[in-house]
């Protein structure tokens, strides 16, 4: 077997050190205890995407536990997406591979159980599109430039149409973001998207003409800060419109 703190072997099996003895005076049950060794090492660096943790019987010798105890902790882990678990031959847990989409969801569900208001997704939003949109501004490619004046476009005929064109301006805000290259702003406002969505569909937010109703003015000169490199006007000019968006979309709850 490989030593603990071992960071490669044949078969890139990472080990780990022993999980810490509880605290004096509190008890703290193996599986948490192997919870936390994981994570602990996961944030230190000791741990990467794809690292070979063991079998089920190599995980009870390293932490000196039963397999029930082993099960548990690697059904905690796998279910908060840290670990991923194969069965049969050639099984074993491995660190798991990023995920935006899965915590972008995790995260929305938080936003409803934890009841988070309106304001507070707004104002949340409205960090993270500033910021990304300033960072759209500084590093857009022309692909990502040519996919928002398509959506805008999509926008305004939605809106001369008639029809709400709430999907497509989420599709705008988020293909901003993405235009940033900003993993954690991506992945903060898929999670935000979620809440959006079902704010707006509950609000009489209206869907009018595109120039009065979706703020499709102010979605241009947004763009327009982007395609000329224009970083802080971008930002302000996000700032500003969703300081609108978000008194018209509160207002009409």
């Amino acid at each position: 077997m490989c030593h603990m703190v071992s960071r490669v072997c044949r078969v890139r099996r990472v080990g780990m050190l022993k999980p810490d003895p509880a605290p004096a005076g509190r008890s703290v049950s193996m599986p948490s205890r192997i919870v936390t060794r994981v994570l602990d090492d996961l944030f230190a660096g000791k741990l990467k995407p794809g690292d070979f943790l063991g079998t089920e019987a190599q995980m009870v010798e390293t932490f000196q536990a039963s397999r029930a105890p082993v099960r548990e902790a690697l059904g905690r882990l796998e279910a908060l997406g840290v670990v991923r678990v194969k069965t049969g031959v050639g099984g074993g847990a491995s660190i798991a591979v990023g995920e935006p989409g899965r915590f972008a969801t995790a995260l929305a569900v938080q936003f409803i159980l934890l009841g988070v208001s309106a304001e507070e997704v707004f104002d949340a939003r409205i960090a993270v599109e500033a910021r990304a949109a300033e960072l759209a501004a500084m590093h857009a490619s022309p692909e990502d430039l040519m996919k928002l004046q398509g959506l805008l476009a999509d926008i305004r005929a939605s809106g001369e149409a008639g029809r709400n064109p709430i999907g497509l301006i989420l599709d705008y805000h988020m293909a901003i973001v993405e235009a940033s290259g900003a993993r954690t702003l991506i992945a903060l406002m898929q999670a935000i998207s979620h809440a959006l969505l079902n704010l707006y569909r509950a609000s009489s937010y209206p869907s009018g003409t595109a120039g009065a109703d979706t703020g499709y003015q102010s979605l241009g000169e947004i763009l327009k800060r982007i395609e000329t490199r224009d970083a802080p006007g971008a930002g302000r000019a996000m700032h500003e419109h969703l300081l609108r968006q978000r008194d018209a979309v509160t207002q009409n709850r």
